[in-house]
């Protein structure tokens, strides 16, 4: 199990990428943690399931969010490709959680959390975590 994270909040707008700064694991992996961009390497000999819990603290309770998963080019990963987006749609409660998947046999060598739609000025929470199984087939 490979758990990624934030060590501290992060101030966001839209198409910001949230720069994971942490990695801890169990056992050796091919996993990889660039802690400047918060881009996330893959070994493609591997598989993968990954999920992001995102936990949001938005700057303007009646707006909606959604985070997801893009290559390391910036092009959106598809749902045909892996990549399934978290969305929040505005609520009562300011604040929720919600989760980003990619999850691909042939993975691509790297991936990056991308916030496609976000109030300006909102913070993503160190309770933001992504966890990652990885299988060697």
């Amino acid at each position: 199990m490979i758990e990624i994270s934030l060590s501290s909040a992060q101030t966001a707008s839209q198409n910001d990428y949230v720069l994971f700064d942490t990695l801890r694991a169990t056992g050796t992996n091919g996993v990889t943690l660039n802690t400047v961009t918060g881009e996330i390497g893959l070994d493609t000999t591997k598989q993968y399931s990954v999920q992001a819990s995102i936990h949001v603290e938005r700057s303007n309770s009646t707006s909606s969010y959604t985070f997801a998963w893009h290559d390391s080019g910036g092009s959106l990963i598809t749902h045909a490709n892996g990549g399934y987006e978290a969305s929040f749609v505005d609520a009562i409660d300011s604040n929720s959680t919600y989760v980003a998947v990619y999850q691909n046999i042939n993975p691509i060598s790297a991936i990056r959390l991308r916030a496609t739609l976000l109030a300006a000025s909102s913070t993503i929470l160190t309770a933001t975590k992504v966890l990652i199984v990885e299988v060697t087939p």
